[in-house]
């Protein structure tokens, strides 16, 4: 019997927003899943939070930033 090995697509994004690096994640989850190939090839299994940066204007916070790397099966 030959056993086939699970076809796991992985996508890097970032999302952002102006209150918490919570939301940013979720915002980039929920921009994912509008995005071609999550509607063609399948479901967001696992998402990991790769890097966090917030973005700076006048020495004022004004986005949360995260780098999301999704995983697609």
């Amino acid at each position: 019997m030959v056993r086939q090995m699970p076809f796991v697509k992985i996508i890097d994004t970032v999302g952002s927003s102006p209150k918490s690096w919570e939301d940013a994640a979720k915002n980039a989850v929920e921009d994912a899943k509008k995005l071609p190939i999550f509607k063609s090839k399948g479901n967001i299994t696992k998402a990991t939070i790769k890097d966090f940066d917030i973005k700076i204007e006048n020495n004022e916070i004004t986005a949360f930033l995260c780098r999301v790397e999704m995983f697609l099966e």
